[in-house]
């Protein structure tokens, strides 16, 4: 990250890049966080979740606290055909057409970006007003560190989030949202010596469920399921492995599954890829290079063997649960309001286990989806276990912060930012019902395709927002 600018900028951010800091393995991120914090004289605390507070106390303009908000973890995703151990190995950074991006992997710029910029605030000597500086842990599982932060370790009556992914929008709400697992009982029969084939399907884009889930893109995983589906309705095939999926907040870019071989293999392949050849031309507008392979693997190699009736129903349970936009918010135009995401499957012991994750602006449609599901769920004689979901953030239009950053914006680059509500999840809304009154915006430089291997960053709108916000701070610290 040599010779890009904020050269403190991309120090840190090539520093972070080093740490594995996958969601729930923080510990090293935290340290780093810590040491930096201490060596230039901030107080450093920690709390019993994890997250980290940095303070420095400013001058005696006697300006309320301000706090600078981001998440140590990352969405730890890869290509299949990459090598890389997110617990011990560094991200493959590179440069390509005025992007930053990584090697086959994620790159944790979501929300390793807002982290760094808040290190270089917070270690630099730009004389702001009195700030804070907070780091949250878990955010990418389910807002874990938000959830369970103490109120009172905050002193701040306003708080910037640098979790947003679009220099020049300013995010003002978001939606709620929670996770629901279904548990399928499945029986099991004698391992079958014969012969299997194993079907995989790659080359999806993913991407957020929740930025991106108004992008039109394709479900590994429901495509698998339409791809399969009619060999088992014609005749008795059984599986022996369905995976696909893995973080609740990103869409299925692959998919696996074994299945017992009926019939000739030649005439099975032609027939599925014939089959998917009609999904790639549905999708054509959004997946550019969809993929499917078709391998014969012995039976000595499968393990499992899943009954005809239950392998029907696994399928049958994948086809009839909802995935993507249920329905756009009419206050707000071109505004998802209410999503779900079928985030991952896999065959555990006895049982085939589906994690679901729902959003919505309105907590009463997040309700009713979250009961639909369960509705479908057990009608397939599954068990149904829903998490806590977190709210939604309602938007103030009319915040003092709100309107001193388009102000400052404004001045600096002679137009004025996009103002909107988002369909992720953000932590503000778990935050903002802690703190009452609290005064909040979300702001941050560009990233695409978060939480893929397509992942990037753009550098000129790093500087861009640097430029932006040390402006917006000096402004903040004469109030």
């Amino acid at each position: 990250m040599k010779n890009l600018k904020p050269e403190s900028v991309w120090h840190y951010f090539g520093e972070i890049s080093k740490i594995p800091r996958c969601s729930g393995n923080e510990q090293g991120i935290r340290n780093y966080i810590l040491q930096e914090g201490r060596q230039s004289g901030l107080q450093a605390d920690v709390d019993e979740t994890g997250n980290v507070l940095l303070k420095r106390e400013g001058g005696s303009s006697g300006a309320p606290p301000l706090v600078l908000q981001s998440h140590m973890d990352m969405v730890c995703e890869k290509n299949s055909d990459v090598e890389h151990d997110f617990e011990k190995d560094h991200l493959q950074l590179k440069i390509e057409d005025g992007w930053v991006t990584a090697e086959g992997t994620t790159l944790g710029a979501d929300n390793g970006i807002g982290v760094a910029i808040a290190l270089a605030i917070a270690t630099g000597d730009f004389g702001f007003g009195p700030m804070d500086y907070l780091f949250t842990v878990d955010e990418e599982r389910g807002l874990n560190g938000a959830a369970n932060l103490d109120p009172d370790f905050l002193r701040a009556d306003r708080l910037i989030n640098l979790d947003s992914e679009e220099f020049g929008v300013f995010t003002i709400g978001c939606a709620g949202g929670g996770k629901t697992r279904i548990r399928l009982p499945v029986d099991l029969v004698s391992p079958d010596p014969g012969n299997f084939v194993e079907v995989s399907i790659s080359g999806l884009s993913g991407g957020h469920s929740g930025g991106d889930v108004d992008k039109g893109r394709a479900n590994a995983i429901k495509l698998m399921g339409r791809l399969l589906s009619p060999e088992f309705e014609n005749s008795s095939p059984r599986l022996v492995e369905f995976c696909g999926g893995d973080k609740h907040n990103a869409i299925p870019r692959e998919a696996r599954a074994v299945l017992s071989l009926e019939g000739n293999f030649s005439d099975l392949k032609d027939d599925l890829v014939e089959r998917f050849s009609v999904f790639a031309e549905e999708y054509e507008e959004t997946e550019p290079s969809p993929r499917v392979n078709l391998t014969e693997v012995s039976g000595d190699e499968t393990g499992r063997t899943v009954a005809p009736e239950s392998s029907r129903a696994i399928l049958n349970l994948i086809r009839a649960l909802p995935n993507g936009v249920m329905c756009f918010d009419q206050r707000l135009e071109s505004t998802v309001e209410t999503s779900t995401n079928l985030a991952s499957v896999e065959f555990k012991e006895d049982f085939f286990e589906l994690l679901m994750s729902s959003r919505s602006s309105r907590g009463s449609k997040l309700e009713s989806l979250r009961e639909r599901i369960e509705k479908i769920g057990k009608s397939f004689g599954g068990s149904v276990e829903h998490n806590d979901a977190y709210p939604a953030w309602q938007p103030d239009r009319n915040s003092e912060l709100l309107l001193e950053a388009k102000s400052i914006f404004h001045d600096l680059l002679g137009e004025s930012p996009e103002v909107k509500v988002t369909h992720g999840g953000l932590e503000t809304g778990i935050i903002g019902e802690k703190v009452p009154g609290l005064e909040m915006i979300s702001i941050g430089p560009s990233i695409e395709s978060p939480h893929s291997p397509d992942e990037r960053l753009d550098i000129d709108s790093v500087d861009k927002f640097w430029d932006f916000l040390r402006n917006l701070l000096v402004e903040l610290g004469r109030e």
